[in-house]
C-alpha cells in the first residue's frame, strides 16, 4: 500500500520526485512558499512553507500529519535544504539525518574540519575574518585561492581571488550570502571537476552518478564559476574514477551519512581528488532525477524515495546496467528584459533531445552574469556517442531563441 511522502521544494526540478512517488503509488505532499510553485501542480496536498525555514515547515507537516494523513517520510529535491528535511524527520519521528548532521552538512567550514580530521583529501582551507585578513593571506599563498560564504546555498557569493580586483569588495560579496555572516577561503586546485551523486545504505556508498562537470565558460564569467551542465559517463580514466567514490565514501562516514543520498562537487587535482563540497540532499538541475536513469538505467529517485519511507532498497539495483552518452547545456541569454521566447518546440523534435525546459518568460528580467548562473532554458541531449548527444545538445539549444532588450 502507499504510503505519503514529503518532498520540500516546489521548485520546477523537484517535479520529477513528485511524478515517480505518485508512480510508485504514494500520497504527495510538496512545501513551499510560493504559491505558484511548479510542483504543487504534481502534488496531491501542498504546504504553503518557507524551504529554508526549518521550524515552519515542520510545524506545517506536523498539522498536516495530524490532522490530514500521516506522513511516512520526507525527502529533500534540488534545494539545499537538509536541515529542514531533518527537523522535520526528527519531529515527526520519520527516517532522515539526525540534526546534527544536517547542520554539518549546511556548514563548509566545520564540514572541511570533519574531512580533515578523517583524513579525507581536500583544498587547504581557513576562515577569513576581515578584508585585511584576507590581503593577509593572498600575500602569504598567493591569489590562487576561492573565497566563499560558510553557509550559503549553490555558487552564491563563490570567487576566484586570482580573478578579482578589489579583494575587499569580493569579501564584503561573500559575506552578504552567508546568514552567519562568516566567510572562508581554500586552495583553488586546477584540473577537471565531477559530480557524484550517491545512495549510503547501512553505511556503504553507492556512486551510480558521476558526471564531468562542463567549466567552459569560466574566463567569459571570471571571476564568478558558472557552470554549463555536464557529461556522463566521464572521460576520467576509471581507476580515477573508483578513487573519486572511495573519497565520497569516506567523505560520507566523516560527516556521519549511514543513510540517505549525498551529492559530491570533486576536483582531481594531479591524479588525486579533492572533495570541494559534499550536500547531504539531492542535487538539482535534473542529475538525480533524468540523467543518472538516461546514462545508467538505475532508478535512482525511486531508489532515494523508498530509503526516505523506510523501505528497503537493494545494492544491486544501484548497479549501471548501461553507460548512454548523456549532455546537459544551458542556454545564456544577453541580459535585459525578456520580450520573446521562440524555438522550444522545434528543438524537442530534434533527434536525442530527452527533455527542454525553458524558464525564460515575457517580462522576466535576466540579470547581468554574476555568481547565479543566468540561465533561461536547458536541454538534455542522449545519442550513441558523446559527440553525438553534444552536437544534438547545441543544435537544439541554437533553435531557442530568447530576446532580451
Amino acid at each position: 500500500m502507499g504510503k505519503t511522502l514529503l518532498i520540500i521544494s516546489g521548485g520546477i526540478e523537484a517535479v520529477d520526485a513528485a511524478r515517480r512517488a505518485k508512480e510508485m503509488g504514494h500520497t504527495v505532499v510538496v512545501s513551499d512558499r510560493d504559491p505558484e510553485a511548479p510542483g504543487f501542480a504534481f502534488a496531491d496536498s501542498c504546504l504553503i512553507a518557507d524551504v529554508y525555514g526549518p521550524t515552519e515547515t515542520a510545524a506545517a507537516a506536523e498539522r498536516y500529519s495530524r490532522k490530514i494523513r500521516k506522513i511516512d517520510g520526507v525527502i529533500c529535491v534540488a534545494a539545499d535544504a537538509p536541515l529542514t528535511a531533518a527537523t522535520v524527520a526528527q519531529r515527526l519521528r520519520l527516517p532522515g539525518l539526525p540534526i546534527h548532521v544536517a547542520e554539518l552538512a549546511c556548514d563548509k567550514l566545520a564540514m572541511k574540519k570533519a574531512f580533515r580530521s578523517a583524513g579525507v583529501n581536500v583544498p587547504w582551507f581557513a576562515e577569513v575574518s576581515t578584508p585585511q585578513e584576507l590581503q593577509r593571506i593572498a600575500i602569504e599563498r598567493g591569489r590562487d585561492l576561492v573565497i566563499k560564504p560558510v553557509d550559503s546555498r549553490g555558487s552564491r557569493g563563490v570567487q576566484r581571488v586570482a580573478q578579482v580586483e578589489d579583494l575587499a569588495k569580493a569579501f564584503w560579496l561573500a559575506r552578504s550570502h552567508s546568514p552567519s555572516e562568516r566567510v572562508m577561503v581554500e586552495q583553488y586546485l586546477d584540473g577537471p571537476q565531477v559530480s557524484t551523486e550517491s545512495i549510503v545504505l547501512d553505511g556503504v556508498c553507492y556512486t551510480p552518478g558521476f558526471s564531468d562537470r562542463n567549466y567552459e565558460h569560466l574566463e567569459r564569467y571570471a571571476p564568478f564559476f558558472i557552470e554549463n551542465g555536464g557529461d556522463l559517463p566521464s572521460h576520467l580514466p576509471e581507476n580515477i574514477q573508483q578513487k573519486v567514490r572511495d573519497l565520497v565514501g569516506r567523505a560520507a562516514s566523516a560527516m556521519g551519512v549511514t543513510s540517505g543520498t549525498v551529492k559530491g562537487d570533486i576536483v582531481v587535482h594531479k591524479g588525486e581528488p579533492y572533495v570541494i563540497e559534499l550536500a547531504a540532499r539531492l542535487s538539482g538541475g535534473f542529475f538525480c532525477t533524468r540523467e543518472i536513469p538516461l546514462n545508467t538505467g538505475v532508478d535512482f529517485i525511486g531508489a532515494a524515495i523508498n530509503i526516505a519511507l523506510g523501505e528497503p532498497v537493494v545494492a544491486a539495483e544501484l548497479e549501471p546496467k548501461h553507460q548512454h552518452a548523456v549532455v546537459q547545456r544551458y542556454a545564456f541569454p544577453a541580459p535585459g528584459t525578456v520580450k520573446a521566447v521562440s524555438g522550444a518546440e522545434d528543438a524537442r523534435r530534434i533527434p536525442g533531445i530527452a527533455e527542454v525546459v525553458v524558464t525564460a518568460k515575457a517580462g522576466d528580467v535576466i540579470p547581468p552574469a554574476g555568481d547565479k548562473r543566468p540561465s533561461a532554458a536547458m536541454v538534455l541531449a542522449t545519442g550513441a556517442t558523446h559527440d553525438a548527444a553534444l552536437k544534438a545538445a547545441n543544435d537544439a539549444l541554437a533553435l531557442i531563441k530568447i530576446q532580451t532588450a
